[in-house]
């Protein structure tokens, strides 16, 4: 496994992050002095893209986003930058013209299969071509701009009531209000979609799809190259995302330490062949370490959440004939990497690339956009507690909860 030794940034948190499999996953805007400019990711053994930084509730979406840029990039070489603002959009319109929003609140959550499912519906777009200004910038300001536009519109505007909110025309007019997208732009995904977006890339007429994507900014999964092995140890497969979609799976984290182990080696195989694992784990912002780590189980809550991250790494210990396999080194003995895979080895930490942006203020991380989840908090169980009404934990309310939830891992894994 390629690793690369990184300095250290000495920082706090405080954001809220939330959902990871099945909720949303917040993250506090930046003050007017952050530097919001895209930044290349910081370690590579992965295929990864560049780290970017969600500014709403929308993590499970830059996850999905990613891994499909990771595909991609292992296949043609080149990497794309594909629009999680516009997927963000899709999700929302499925929410409201299905009676999925009953409240005066958008919920922004979702999961990897939620996102591979808006993929198939509705395809990709790269950054540029939906919002311009999007090009080149690490966040998204125009989400959160349109997420406040339709909380109020769902409060007191046009999508008040429940009839207007199963209209497809209006709720296709306030989204696009909300987003504020350009005339070019939605001329275009009203010739793909239809004058009330009631077709999508999966609807059928006489066998054959209705949505022709020729010439137009979206990409059907058919229509994106992606690579991926089938298997520890096998050679590369080329194909398209369509393929990954069905063939990637969800894995549990198990209870008994002898499974868990195995499960630690599953992911092993996976990152020693570069393959862009999704990881689904609790946060707990009181367990947040000053060199960008989740080291243990904090004494008490704080802010909590659900949150769903790529792996990059890990760190291994007691590895036969080897000792320590550091995080942040580059390591191709395949024999170390093999060895790395005895049931004696013990994991330290696993390292993600995270949606939280690259260099901030705020938040430390381990290397820039990556932070470290030790074993000794991923395994917990750390009290997980309901929210109060002003966001906080509510400490009479916990239940014991083990952080890692699950991971998205290539068939043969």
């Amino acid at each position: 496994m390629a690793l690369r030794i990184r300095a250290r940034l000495l920082a706090l948190s405080a954001s809220f992050v939330l959902g990871a499999f099945a909720t949303g996953c917040a993250d506090a805007a930046p003050s007017a002095a952050e530097d919001i400019s895209l930044a290349d990711d910081a370690v590579t053994d992965v295929n990864h893209s560049a780290v970017k930084r969600q500014s709403i509730g929308n993590c499970w979406l830059y996850a999905a986003v990613g891994w499909a840029e990771s595909l991609n990039k292992s296949a043609t070489g080149v990497e794309q930058n594909y629009s999680e603002s516009y997927l963000t959009f899709w999700s929302w319109y499925d929410r409201l013209v299905n009676g999925e929003v009953t409240g005066t609140e958008l919920s922004t959550g979702g999961s990897f299969g939620y996102g591979t499912t808006l993929m198939s519906k509705y395809g990709l777009v790269s950054e540029g071509s939906f919002i311009g200004e999007e090009v080149s910038a690490e966040m998204s300001a125009r989400q959160k701009a349109a997420l406040t536009y339709i909380n109020a519109s769902l409060k007191t505007g046009a999508l008040k009531t429940t009839t207007a909110r199963r209209n497809r025309a209006t709720v296709k007019a306030e989204l696009v209000k909300a987003w504020n997208l350009s005339p070019t732009v939605v001329t275009q995904l009203t010739a793909l979609f239809g004058s009330d977006f009631s077709k999508n890339l999966t609807t059928i007429s006489g066998g054959k799809p209705v949505v022709n994507t020729a010439g137009s900014i979206t990409k059907r999964p058919t229509e994106v190259a992606a690579q991926y092995t089938l298997g520890a140890g096998k050679l590369p497969t080329k194909t398209t995302l369509d393929a990954a979609i069905r063939d990637w799976r969800v894995a549990y984290y198990p209870s008994t330490s002898t499974a868990r182990r195995d499960f630690q080696k599953r992911i092993q195989r996976a990152l020693h062949d570069r393959q862009p694992v999704i990881v689904s784990w609790t946060v707990d912002f009181n367990a947040l370490d000053g060199n960008g780590a989740f080291r243990g189980i904090p004494a008490v809550p704080g802010h909590q959440g659900g949150h769903l991250t790529m792996l990059e790494d890990y760190e291994i210990t007691k590895v036969p004939g080897f000792g320590t396999l550091p995080a942040g080194t580059v390591e191709t003995r395949k024999a170390a990497l093999d060895a790395a895979l005895s049931s004696t080895a013990a994991i330290t930490f696993f390292r993600t690339k995270n949606s939280w942006g690259v260099e901030r203020a705020d938040r430390a991380f381990a290397a820039p956009g990556h932070n470290d989840l030790y074993m000794d908090y991923m395994n917990g169980p750390i009290s997980r507690c309901t929210e109060k009404a002003d966001g906080t934990p509510d400490l009479t309310k916990c239940s014991p909860e083990v952080p890692f939830g699950n991971v998205v891992l290539p068939p043969g894994y």
